[in-house]
């Protein structure tokens, strides 16, 4: 239940945003010149953009997933730049107080601090000699486990890179887990097939959006 008002509640806060940010970009080709927004759009947009290569250089994204979302996130950037410009030409400093509340109000930041909020540490209980219990192996993993059986070192590691910003943007608790399972067994099959190589990568300093495809993938010298 709380999952799903969780993803009901991430649906309005987007189409919020989406309402907000037109009625900026509309604030904007009437209280700011022509020239202005060019201007602004042009530097929010390469600014973006270039914060979008880095942040995915850094997470070693592949080169298909930063040319298909840095000119999504540079145009996304400029947009979002012009709207503030728009509301800030028409409201004044209350731009301020709507901008904060749009990022306290967002879903990322209530998940971070509703654990916080509603769950009580736990008490330490004193370890026992009892087997944890087996838990079922969820349907999707089960189909994730056989795919992967079809799929190359290669598509594996690709897979890897790529499941972190599937990860990184899940919304709700339950996506991040299903996409931890996912990313577990990603783990397990690398090991299982080469468990040498997985300890040598492991032992390099595996980074969670790091490409461990030098380690299983040969290269042609």
């Amino acid at each position: 239940m709380r999952e799903r008002l969780a993803s009901r509640y991430d649906r309005i806060w987007r189409a919020a945003v989406v309402l907000l940010a037109t009625i900026g970009l509309a604030a904007a080709l009437v209280f700011v010149g022509l020239s202005t927004n060019l201007v602004a759009f042009l530097v929010a947009a390469a600014v973006a953009g270039a914060a979008a290569l880095q942040v995915g250089l850094a997470q070693e994204l592949p080169s298909a997933d930063l040319i298909r979302s840095t000119p999504r996130l540079a145009v996304l950037g400029g947009l979002l730049v012009l709207a503030i410009c728009g509301f800030a030409a028409a409201v004044g400093l209350e731009t301020l107080a709507l901008v904060g509340l749009i990022i306290t109000s967002s879903p990322p930041v209530l998940a971070r601090l509703r654990p916080a909020a509603r769950q009580p540490a736990e008490p330490k209980r004193q370890p026992q000699d009892v087997p944890p219990p087996s838990l079922p192996t969820p349907r999707y993993l089960s189909a994730v486990a056989r795919s992967l059986c079809e799929l190359s070192d290669e598509e594996i590691c690709l897979a890897w890179r790529r499941s972190f910003t599937r990860l990184q943007s899940s919304s709700t608790a339950e996506r991040r887990s299903a996409m931890a399972d996912v990313r577990r067994a990603y783990l397990d099959e690398l090991e299982r097939r080469s468990p040498d190589a997985f300890a040598a990568w492991i032992h390099s300093g595996a980074r969670a959006a790091g490409d461990p495809a030098r380690f299983f993938v040969p290269h042609p010298n």
